[in-house]
């Protein structure tokens, strides 16, 4: 009952904490994922004692003729010790403990960030693992009074956990900390606020003179401006918080042309149901009909020009996404579906 019940919701909490995670690598909303990845987390934690067990006393058999029994059981005890680290990364962020970034295989970036991409990186290790050596659960035993006994401690045990992390963190916290966890940069400071880039990103570049948005819709329609003709549309401002990945957010007052009125302009008609947003550079992202609505192509931050390292002369602003969504050096609209 023991080893079955706690790889059972072993398995169940990674799950929740891979799909919890995944929402919160793209969006930048409801928090309420942000805080059950974070109840997931601690209810893992409270299985570690009764793990610990059932790897001890498989440990005592010692090492077999098998694979599975010889390596695997090594591979196990390492993918043990991996996630271990991973969540360890994000409690040392949490709390703010130590340096903000780390330094592995010859690349910096912060504790948060290689608390995700590590995490990412042991899922197929995992999966491999779960298929592997996982008992498979009697369903009378989770549906046992024994077994509503474990899962409601173990819920209770995340909770407990969760509330007690959330009370430290905020008690520790330098700076403004938001739900996902990111804590606040140079917000209302116009330019003045943190850049994340990927190598060599932003080396293009921009000559104003030959820059065009070309908008381009279904049935061949399309519009190129420039940026003296960006300038003279009608404005909209919108107070927005870019949020990145790497732990960092900031709000600002941004200025620019909706990009449903664009797509409107472009003889779009209703709008379409995909529009892809693309670059100088190539990079790109698609987003849903309900997103271009609230999307803003902005030209200036905090009443300044943009600089050209925060994507000028255009960017995307995006507030349901993460900061990776905020396309920079925006240089196409386009209608995919």
């Amino acid at each position: 009952m023991i080893l079955r019940f706690t790889n059972s919701a072993i398995l169940a909490l990674i799950l929740t904490l891979t799909l919890t995670g995944l929402y919160g690598l793209v969006f930048a909303l409801q928090g309420w994922a942000f805080e059950v990845h974070r109840w997931a987390g601690w209810a893992l934690i409270a299985l570690v004692p009764w793990k610990g067990l059932i790897s001890l006393r498989s440990l005592r058999r010692g090492l077999g003729r098998t694979f599975d029994r010889s390596v695997g059981l090594l591979a196990s005890l390492g993918l043990s010790a991996l996630i271990t680290g991973v969540g360890s990364l994000g409690l040392l962020w949490m709390w703010q403990i130590g340096p903000d970034g780390l330094r592995l295989l010859g690349w910096q970036d912060s504790l948060i960030s290689w608390h995700w991409m590590i995490g990412l990186a042991l899922l197929p290790l995992f999966g491999l693992h779960s298929w592997r050596r996982w008992p498979r659960p009697k369903r009378a035993e989770l549906l046992s009074r024994r077994g509503f006994l474990a899962s409601a401690g173990l819920a209770a045990a995340g909770a407990f956990g969760w509330w007690g992390a959330e009370t430290l963190a905020r008690a520790t916290a330098i700076r403004p900390r938001r739900w996902t966890g990111s804590r606040e940069e140079g917000s209302y400071l116009g330019n003045e606020f943190p850049v994340t880039a990927m190598v060599r990103d932003g080396n293009v570049p921009i000559e104003l003179e030959s820059w065009r948005l070309r908008i381009e819709g279904p049935n061949s329609t399309s519009l190129s401006l420039s940026y003296e003709d960006l300038l003279v549309l009608p404005q909209s401002e919108q107070v927005a918080s870019l949020d990145c990945t790497v732990g960092w957010f900031t709000t600002q007052r941004w200025r620019g042309v909706r990009l449903g009125d664009l797509l409107r302009a472009a003889g779009v008609g209703p709008l379409p149901r995909l529009v892809w947003l693309q670059a100088v550079t190539g990079y790109g992202q698609l987003f849903t009909a309900s997103e271009v609505e609230h999307i803003l192509l902005a030209t200036h931050v905090g009443g300044e020009t943009l600089a050209h390292r925060h994507g000028f002369p255009l960017r995307a602003v995006v507030p349901s996404r993460r900061g990776w969504f905020w396309v920079k050096w925006l240089g196409q609209a386009k209608a995919v579906a």
